[in-house]
């Protein structure tokens, strides 16, 4: 297999715009049509620029590429010599024209963007890094002012949130509808089986002579007989109680009948007293049930008997709780009125309605409270963009279009110390002290580094793929066009004789992981991608960094092995 050598110096501008130049293949954006405003619904005129326009630059530079050549058409050489004497007498300004400014956090190990312009301008030119608190795209600010109607623009977070409502809202459907059908199946037998009851004859028992000898034997012989049969089956036969006196009658320890007995007396005595009152009331008073109550607050009280540990049985009430038969929503969401007693008093509406006797009974109906912050108090950015260590030191190193700052002290970083940090918090803990062992070049900084830097100069975007069970993802010109084709796990690789020497092996992974990570991917529609990295020995890399960070990253060397599903069914 052949291999590939990582680039990994700066891209001057005429590099920069043979590798990171859109794509030729794709579609232009269309020309905007102009046409009168009246003829023009309103819902289009506040439509946006196309994402074309607004992610049409591939990198944060700017390029200035000369015409294609074409042989057989003598005019070409006319337009390219056009463009390179207006380069040549009228240079284009230097690049990188802006440098964004990034801080390092030690907390995350990333960088972060808190300006609001270096965001969108590393998303939309790249898409670089992640929204600390959005999915991908940092727009939380838009979506905050869509949620408070102040912009009708599209969210892809409210959108998603929109489909999962739905497709829980068809599942319950399916299942509702799943259960009328079984319920209208049951009803249909039960109709069928009553109708066929009614067909079948009286096949009630009746009285037949004997007339064999068998039977004859089978008949009681004396009076004797059927005496002893009479006083075996008489306590056999249980009749339901139906009085107090067979309830009393039943099977219990004579201790519960007479404790039971008087309390009975007791409160009969009480009872029959014009000012008596039972203690249980007096402890305990029952709720009033009105029309105003609550349907949840009403409740039943039965009695139970506990003991209090001298032997002695005592009489509580057990409360009991009836919940509405109709529930409207089994989700909760944050429009939905709160609970009562549980939070500040809304206000109500009570719309009157007219019953059977022509009385008006009153309804409570909570009506739900505004947003929770007034429109007109500004919405500030909570968000900020995060950079992994590989994607801010392509763009420091690769592009020089990124300085990183010390939270501390706010002094730029070099790329050398921005090299050496990334390496350290590669390592978990990090190896920052003077008593810790030194960096390898095969730490997850330098191996997975070559990896994006590769596949950036090569005009893909990786992203993170943890999501999926890998490393990275390739997308082939953004999450905001299409989904990712490929994932890659990154594997280093010690083939120099220098390691085998030392017994230096690569990681070991069972047929089953591999098994699992590419029946993930199948059935998202990507395909697994195992990259591995060639580490160099220490004393070469520590050559090559002497000389520089590019003459370090050259080292390292690059192999790709698509791995695809195999099924024994299906290929034989």
């Amino acid at each position: 297999m052949a291999e590939m050598q990582v680039q990994t110096e700066p891209p001057s501008i005429g590099k920069a715009s043979a590798e990171l130049q859109p794509n030729p293949a794709a579609p232009a954006p269309a020309p905007a049509k102009a046409q009168s405003e009246a003829a023009v619904p309103a819902a289009q005129q506040k439509r946006g620029p196309s994402i074309h326009q607004i992610y049409a630059l591939p990198a944060p530079i700017r390029t200035f590429p000369l015409p294609a050549f074409y042989p057989n058409n003598p005019i070409s050489l006319v337009h390219v010599a056009y463009a390179w004497l207006g380069q040549v007498f009228r240079p284009p300004p230097a690049e990188p024209a802006v440098i964004h400014q990034g801080v390092w956090s030690e907390t995350t190990i990333s960088v972060h963007i808190k300006d609001e312009k270096s965001m969108r301008a590393l998303w939309e030119q790249g898409f670089y890094g992640k929204g600390n608190l959005s999915r991908s795209e940092p727009n939380w600010l838009k979506r905050e002012q869509v949620q408070r109607g102040l912009q009708e623009v599209h969210v892809s977070e409210i959108f998603t949130q929109q489909r999962r409502e739905e497709r829980a809202q068809a599942k319950w459907e399916r299942a509702r509808l799943e259960q009328e059908v079984i319920l209208q199946t049951r009803l249909e037998e039960e109709r069928l089986a009553a109708e066929k009851a009614k067909v079948v004859p009286d096949s009630t028992p009746t009285f037949v002579a004997p007339v064999g000898p068998l039977e004859l034997l089978a008949l009681p012989n004396s009076a004797v007989v059927v005496s002893r049969l009479e006083s075996i089956l008489k306590p056999l036969l249980l009749l339901a109680p139906v009085g107090p006196l067979q309830l009393l009658a039943l099977p219990n320890s004579a201790a519960d009948l007479a404790r039971l007995g008087k309390v009975n007396a007791s409160k009969a005595n009480e009872s029959s007293s014009p000012h008596g009152s039972s203690t249980e009331d007096s402890e305990e008073p029952r709720t009033p049930i009105t029309n105003e109550t609550p349907e949840i607050f009403r409740d039943d009280r039965s009695v139970i008997s506990s003991s209090d540990g001298a032997g002695n049985k005592t009489l509580k009430r057990r409360k009991s709780v009836r919940f509405s038969p109709t529930v409207e929503s089994a989700t909760y969401k944050a429009s939905d009125p709160p609970s009562p007693n549980r939070s500040p008093p809304v206000s109500y509406s009570k719309p009157s309605q007219a019953n059977g006797n022509g009385n008006a009974t009153s309804q409570t109906l909570p009506s739900l409270p505004l947003a929770s912050v007034p429109v007109s108090d500004p919405i500030i950015n909570k968000e900020h963009l995060q950079l992994t260590p590989e994607e801010a030191f392509f763009l420091s190193f690769g592009l020089g279009v990124l300085e990183v700052c010390d939270p501390a002290s706010g002094r730029v970083l070099s790329r050398q110390e921005l090299f050496s940090l990334f390496r350290q918090y590669s390592y978990f803990p990090p190896r920052n002290g003077p008593d810790e062992p030194d960096l390898e070049p095969d730490d997850g900084f330098l191996v997975h580094y070559a990896v994006y830097h590769h596949f950036r100069s090569l005009g893909w975007v990786p992203r993170g793929g943890i999501k999926f069970g890998v490393d990275w993802l390739l997308y082939t010109r953004g999450p905001v066009f299409d989904h990712a084709e490929f994932g890659l796990i990154v594997i280093p690789s010690y083939s120099d004789a220098w390691w085998k020497k030392q017994g230096k092996k690569g990681p070991r992974k069972p047929w089953s992981w591999l098994h699992s990570v590419v029946r993930v991917l199948s059935h998202v529609t990507k395909s697994l991608v195992l990259i591995y990295v060639d580490v160099p020995p220490p004393h070469k890399f520590e050559e090559g960094l002497k000389k520089g960070i590019t003459e370090a990253m050259k080292l390292y060397k690059i192999r790709e092995v698509m791995v695809k599903r195999w099924s024994s069914n299906r290929n034989r």
